[in-house]
């Protein structure tokens, strides 16, 4: 490659990087590049928003509830899917196989789109999981089924452009209020995809497919709408080579992440299946650990504008405090609150079908859509992002305590302890990915969003994986003994215990009846005995989770406050009579 070749900077076109430049001019470039960054905010121009930038942010929020009701609406119903179309060890691949692709993906697509453009990258994805459900929605077996959700997630890793639009085309200051917008929408996602999936199931044994029909309206409307109603302004950059927007992209880094995180995340998802020591799991985390861990290193000292840029940390330790935080956040929510939650309530005794426990899990989902417009309306107005954090986690802390108290008698007030962690639930989700970008230049706004989402799931996948061997650890070491304990000291013979726990496992009314030997008195110290088994495995799992809240509040503690970057600037306006500046000479104060 010619020596003289640069690579244009998206955000200060003076600022350019030889691809054959020896490590030391690159450092230089890079150290001119932070010391603007630091220079900023620059000029506040105020513009007039109107229907055209309010529009945009009501189609990325119908964009975020499509992805969501991809997740609560398939991962709900996974056993009546494998019900009908058999091969039920596969079955859980027809949730993971998007999340997967959202994980490994999302940083990559919004790195894409900070180089090149973000109006066709959000909208083709959408089309292309058109495609997914249609051949979901059609499928005849277990491997088509999942093959149409590999083309789904292409539009779940789009979530790092769909948050980031709305924070661009409105003022920094409503960076909030943009990410809040977007909360309710996946909010909504998961209502209708929890209670609308699970109405159309029950209609009958394929009812399922009307999910993935669904879903194939919702993608198409996401289509038309971004492609429709979305008017980004056009870029005064040169053309970019080949070359130089392969290099701008991050080969390296995209590369070591992409395998590192699916690999990973693999791995750990098998922990559900295989036990630690089984070579479906060792494998995938042998090889994907260390990929993140080079990945690391490559960011640090390879390369200075990579997919974790350097300027993100440029002026405070905000991103690195926040993104753990958020790894925090998905740690609990992906794990405790989503998988666990539902579980308790069943083998608690507290609702015995699974809708009865989705509508009781309204408590967690309504009171997070409506205790997120207070916490945004705070942190807008009073450009404070820290405090609303702290009472948040705060009482995340608390609820996370009061479920490692759990006990078969709190029917009642576990309904309490889902309000309270879905008020702490509503803080982080809407706030630290606000902090986040706000770390961030624009030229990096989708790729820091997209950092922010992967780091969750990452979180969300080891807190399963742990939580998961906490809870299987304990039932395995005391269920069979405990339970067949207390029924034999209540009267069934020795020889009829293998039913009774049969008849647990199937948790049917019917089966324990049909138990050898058991009356109800018999039946009910079982039950009671298998109910409090369940308690203390879950106390032991939701007591782990408490260190890392704690370490989550000591983060946000140490947040820097945001309240001069929340300005009337607006980094990308749709508005037509906005000139939207993007030479760095231009932005100077």
């Amino acid at each position: 490659m010619p020596k003289n070749e640069r690579i244009v900077s998206t955000r200060f076109q003076e600022d350019v990087t030889s691809l054959n430049d020896t490590s030391t001019t690159s450092m230089n470039s890079s150290s001119e590049q932070l010391s603007q960054h630091q220079e900023k905010p620059g000029r506040e121009d105020h513009i007039r928003l109107t229907w055209r930038s309010w529009v945009v942010v009501l189609v990325t929020c119908f964009a975020q509830m499509a992805q969501v009701f991809v997740v609560a609406g398939s991962g709900q119903n996974i056993s009546f899917i494998s019900r009908d179309l058999g091969n039920a060890s596969l079955a859980g691949w027809i949730i993971q196989g998007p999340l997967l692709i959202q994980a490994g993906m999302s940083p990559i697509v919004g790195r894409l789109s900070d180089v090149l453009d973000r109006k066709w990258l959000v909208s083709i994805p959408p089309l292309i999981a058109f495609i997914g459900a249609v051949v979901s929605a059609t499928a005849n077996s277990m491997s088509t089924l999942i093959g149409g959700g590999i083309l789904i997630g292409t539009t779940l890793s789009t979530i790092s452009i769909v948050q980031a639009i709305p924070s661009e085309v409105l003022p920094l200051k409503y960076r909030a209020v943009a990410n809040g917008a977007g909360f309710i929408g996946s909010g909504i996602g998961g209502i209708v995809g929890m209670l609308g999936a699970g109405k159309v199931t029950s209609l009958s044994a394929s009812g399922w497919r009307n999910i993935f029909w669904m879903q194939a309206a919702l993608h198409g409307a996401t289509c038309l709408g971004f492609v429709l109603l979305y008017h980004p302004p056009r870029r005064d950059y040169r053309r970019l080579s080949f070359r130089e927007c392969l290099w701008a992209i991050d080969p390296v880094g995209s590369g070591l992440f992409i395998v590192g995180t699916t690999l990973a995340l693999l791995g750990l998802d098998w922990v559900n299946r295989y036990s630690w020591a089984d070579a479906h799991v060792v494998a995938p985390l042998c090889i994907g650990l260390p990929c993140l861990l080079a990945f690391g290193f490559y960011e640090w000292r390879g390369r200075n504008d990579g997919i974790i840029a350097h300027a993100f940390f440029a002026k405070s330790p905000n991103f690195a405090l926040a993104t753990f935080a958020l790894a925090v956040d998905g740690w609990i929510f992906y794990s405790a609150v989503n998988t666990v939650v539902p579980q308790l309530t069943l083998n608690l005794g507290f609702e015995d079908n699974s809708w009865s426990i989705s509508v009781r899990q309204l408590s967690n989902s309504v009171t997070a859509l409506v205790a997120c417009i207070p916490i945004t309306w705070y942190a807008t107005r009073y450009k404070d992002m820290r405090t609303p954090l702290l009472v948040t986690f705060g009482i995340f802390l608390a609820s996370t305590i009061c479920y490692a108290l759990i006990s078969p008698n709190l029917n009642s007030a576990q309904i309490g302890y889902n309000v309270l962690v879905s008020v702490g639930q509503a803080g982080p989700l809407t706030l630290l990915v606000a902090v986040i970008q706000l770390a961030a230049p624009h030229e990096h706004l989708s790729t820091a969003t997209g950092l922010a989402f992967s780091a969750r799931a990452i979180g969300g996948a080891f807190g399963s994986a742990v939580l998961t061997a906490i809870i299987e650890g304990k039932l395995k070491s005391s269920y069979a003994v405990e339970v067949e304990a207390a029924a034999v000291s209540a009267g069934l013979p020795q020889s009829s215990v293998s039913d009774l726990l049969a008849a647990l496992q199937k948790g049917s009314s019917e089966a324990l009846g049909d138990v050898p030997g058991g009356d109800e008195d018999i039946i009910a110290s079982a039950v009671n005995a298998s109910q409090w088994v369940y308690a203390r495995a879950y106390r032991l799992a939701w007591s782990s989770i408490i260190p890392f809240v704690v370490v989550a509040i000591v983060c946000v503690a140490f947040l820097r406050g945001v309240k001069e970057l929340m300005t009337e600037n607006v980094e990308a306006s749709v508005e037509p009579e906005a000139k939207v500046v993007t030479d760095a000479s231009q932005r100077a104060v």
